[in-house]
């Protein structure tokens, strides 16, 4: 497991070569950067919570950041832990685990997934291990197992639904829309707003946000809203109407409601 962070003032671009035979997940988790993947003969556009699964027998990969922050979270398992688990059952990495058998270099998809909340969580439970020594060593390893079922099940959904939105103009569109939610999360806006300012009419923003991202457009920010307001309790001495109002709720009651809803306890109980 690794962690990469950069805060830049202008494009910085570096190379990454390793012999490592072993299978990578990738976990992009802020800023928008250029990877050329040599073996693969790719050059792919990330952003912010993007994930992806990657194998191959040596990495070759040059990296140019385009934001002022990143950080990016790999995992990284052997091809025999990779196959011990994959034998569990996911029928979205079947195609990936035939050509790891050959020893053939490949994505799991050429369009990369989204990361989910619960990856999130993951990743800086990992990052925040309370623990020592070997008990740090099981619960690493249990967190590392966590990570990578959060992926395949995210690999079992978009093979079981078909994913299909294709357009390189319409995927960029649709991540404006969902960053835009983002820097916007505390000032409501409706879906006709958010469809003129992404350039995409109702009817597509719906549901190509629910084919790349796998939740509405609604359901996002009001699940981002929550996360943000349970981070801001936890690190500020905010009251939970302050909270609330910060983070774009007009009535601290329904957000205390719509709080313990999805975290199963109230916001004062921190």
């Amino acid at each position: 497991m690794a962690r990469f962070t950069l805060e830049q003032r202008q494009e910085t671009s570096y190379e990454i070569k390793n012999n490592l035979d072993a299978v990578k997940i990738y976990f992009n988790r802020r800023g928008s950067h250029y990877s050329t993947y040599r073996q693969l003969s790719k050059r792919i556009k990330l952003r912010g919570g993007q994930c992806n699964m990657l194998y191959s027998d040596e990495l070759d990969t040059s990296v140019t950041h385009i934001d002022n922050y990143s950080e990016i979270f790999s995992l990284q398992l052997t091809r025999e832990c990779f196959t011990e688990l994959q034998d569990q059952g996911s029928i979205g990495l079947d195609l990936f685990a035939g050509k790891l058998a050959n020893k053939h270099s490949a994505l799991v998809s050429s369009d990369w997934h989204t990361m989910n909340a619960a990856m999130d969580r993951c990743i800086d439970d990992i990052l925040n291990c309370p623990f020592r020594q070997d008990m740090k060593k099981i619960y690493l390893r249990a967190k590392a197992t966590e990570l990578f079922v959060l992926f395949a099940h995210t690999a079992d959904e978009r093979k079981a639904t078909g994913f299909q939105v294709k357009n390189p103009i319409e995927i960029e569109k649709l991540y404006f829309a969902r960053d835009y939610l983002i820097q916007n999360y505390a000032n409501p806006n409706s879906l006709g707003k958010l469809s003129k300012i992404s350039g995409l009419n109702e009817f597509k923003l719906k549901q190509g946000f629910k084919l790349l991202f796998n939740t509405s457009a609604i359901d996002f920010l009001i699940n981002y809203r929550l996360e943000k307001a349970q981070e801001i309790l936890m690190n500020s001495g905010k009251s939970v109407s302050e909270v609330a109002y910060e983070t774009g709720y007009t009535s601290p009651s329904y957000f205390g409601k719509a709080f313990k809803k999805k975290f199963g306890r109230s916001p004062g109980n921190l």
